[in-house]
Formats: structure tokens, sequence, C-alpha cells
């Protein structure tokens, strides 16, 4: 049976979290923190030993002057790319295991993304991706285009959402600065200095802040958990 303070001290521990991520970033969505939240819970559920990564997505610059208008490239940027790039990146996580000889059920990564825009043209992307740590827990080499690791598989599939040529792209895809963590039910319940990074890191995704809140387009998405 459930303690009954548990309860409030999961309340007390997101407010704790929530009030200290708007101190680093301001405004702050509290239902996007609960769902995030939601999913890093089921990534310890689903996998155990999670590696999680974090990822920033670009659209190309297609332009080469806005005034002349001469394009640089014919990109795929509508609101499903981003969904595009998460069935492409599925696609190569199961060619990889299969030609691994894994059987069964590929444990694909849980996800989360929000869309924003700054002064760009386009929106971007940030996302956390969660991996199973015991197949996949590093992000290899990703400057060698001929590489194969998990860096060059989400290069390769952020390039096929936007239906560009890889490896002359792969810059659209960046990696986050000390944005690889691993953690299990252990972190989750005894709040490590490195678990607690990640969470405010992870709740960077959730500020309001150059959210996209005008043209009636989701920004903000995740596993269904």
């Amino acid at each position: 049976m459930e303690h009954p303070n548990y309860k409030n001290l999961l309340k007390l521990e997101f407010n704790n979290l929530l009030a200290e991520a708007q101190r680093c970033y301001g405004g702050i969505s509290s239902h996007h923190l609960k769902k995030s939240l939601d999913v890093v819970q089921s990534a310890i559920a689903t996998f155990g030993r999670v590696f999680a990564l974090r990822v920033d997505l670009r659209c190309a610059n297609d332009v080469i002057d806005e005034q002349c208008d001469i394009p640089l490239c014919f990109q795929r940027n509508d609101p499903k790319v981003i969904t595009r790039f998460i069935a492409a990146l599925n696609s190569r996580i199961k060619a990889d295991l299969q030609r691994k000889g894994k059987s069964g059920k590929p444990d694909y990564p849980l996800y989360i993304w929000v869309r924003e825009r700054d002064t760009s043209k386009y929106a971007h992307y940030h996302l956390v991706l969660f991996f199973n740590k015991d197949i996949y827990g590093y992000l290899g080499c990703y400057q060698d285009s001929d590489g194969e690791n998990m860096g060059t598989r989400i290069q390769k599939a952020w390039c096929s959402a936007l239906g560009l040529a890889y490896p002359d792209h792969k810059h659209l895809v960046h990696f986050a600065p000390n944005g690889s963590y691993v953690f299990n039910k252990r972190s989750m319940d005894l709040k490590p200095e490195h678990f607690n990074n990640f969470l405010i890191r992870l709740a960077y995704l959730c500020k309001t802040r150059t959210k996209i809140m005008d043209d009636g387009l989701r920004n903000f998405g995740c596993s269904q958990v």
C-alpha cells in the first residue's frame, strides 16, 4: 500500500524542481514538465538502465539572399518533419539490431521534443532521447561520416526527414555539450547530483520563452506512456 505521505513528497519534489527551473529559465510550463517526468519514469521502468541524450535539430538556410530568393536547397520542413525523424531513427535502429542478430521486438527510444523559434526563419527542435543503456549507451564519433553509431544514425535520420543529403547537411544536428546522462531507478530514488542536473537540463525544454504559440501547431510532443 502506498504511504499516505508519498504523494505529498512527490509533489514537494516537483515543486522544488519547478522553482529551480524557473530561476534558471524564466517561465516554465508545469504541464509539459509533468509530462516530461512521466517519460523519464517510463524509460526507467521499461529499460532499467537509461542512456539519455540531448539533441538539437535545425532546418537549413534554403535561400542565398532573401531579397533575390535564390534557392539553396529544397527541404521538407513541414510540421510532420519531427514525426518523420522519429520514424527514420527507429527504422535505422531496427536495421542495426537485425544486422547484429538481435531478435524480438526492438527497444525503440522514448523521446520528448519541443518546437521553438527565436530570430530564425524556421522553427528548430530540442529533444531528449532515452535509450536502453544495455543496448545503446554511447553517442559515438559522429564527426566520422562513415561511422556506424548513434550520433550518425541521428544525423542521417534528420537529413532523411528533411529530404536533404547526408553528410552535406549533418551540421543541422547539434549534440549539446555534456548532454549525455546515464541513470536508473536508484537515481530516481536517491537523486544524486548528476540526476538532478539532468532534470534541470530536461526542464529547459519546458520553458515558455521562444515557444511558438500563434500558429495553431503543436510545440511539445513525447512518447505515449
